[in-house]
């Protein structure tokens, strides 16, 4: 077997090897569990996260990373393992914003009610709970983006090491024809 055929089949397994599909999928269904809590966060008192969007837009990527990822698994390609590899690493850098700012926004959340000596949890039924469940989905997101990006780290290099196909394009020029002169005859 040609051993470029052979490294083709090592990226492509070397990708498959993360469950590209089932994880994909899983990205897809946290991306929609994310808009759907972040509608609910707007009930919450959540500050940080509403003001940032990025349970909205970031669901937005975490969906688009997903499907990437999901027809990557399925006929996987160096340029669509190369755009699952990039987009799960920009769903790993937002992941990672959004459980920042879901923290600050607990934090926040216990000063006011601090602040209120506890009387405030009349108003903020369950904050703390979609807040708390928002940390979970992004934390997972961004292990699941990580994990992600490993094998498409490792699919990409081993992609690399295929040497590159070279095809070389003959020109002849045929010198048996007529050639008119360079300048006129008088």
């Amino acid at each position: 077997m040609n051993t470029s055929i052979q490294n083709s089949l090592l990226f492509h397994q070397t990708f498959l090897k993360g469950k590209p599909k089932a994880l994909g999928i899983v990205l897809i269904v946290s991306g929609i569990l994310e808009f759907v809590l972040g509608i609910a966060s707007i009930y919450t008192g959540a500050l940080y996260s509403l003001l940032s969007g990025i349970d909205f837009w970031g669901a937005i990527v975490y969906i688009i990373a997903g499907a990437l990822t999901m027809v990557a698994g399925t006929n996987p390609n160096i340029c669509m393992i190369r755009g699952s590899l990039a987009m799960n690493i920009i769903t790993a850098i937002f992941s990672f914003i959004a459980f920042i700012l879901v923290c600050a926004d607990l934090a926040a959340l216990d000063a006011v009610n601090d602040y209120y000596g506890g009387t405030l949890k009349h108003y903020l039924p369950g904050g703390t709970a979609v807040l708390a469940i928002l940390l979970i989905l992004n934390l997972l997101l961004f292990c699941v983006s990580i994990s992600l990006s490993v094998f498409g780290c490792q699919a990409v290099g081993h992609e690399s090491n295929t040497p590159a196909q070279v095809f070389v394009v003959q020109n002849t020029v045929v010198s048996g024809m007529h050639q008119p002169p360079a300048y006129p005859i008088s």
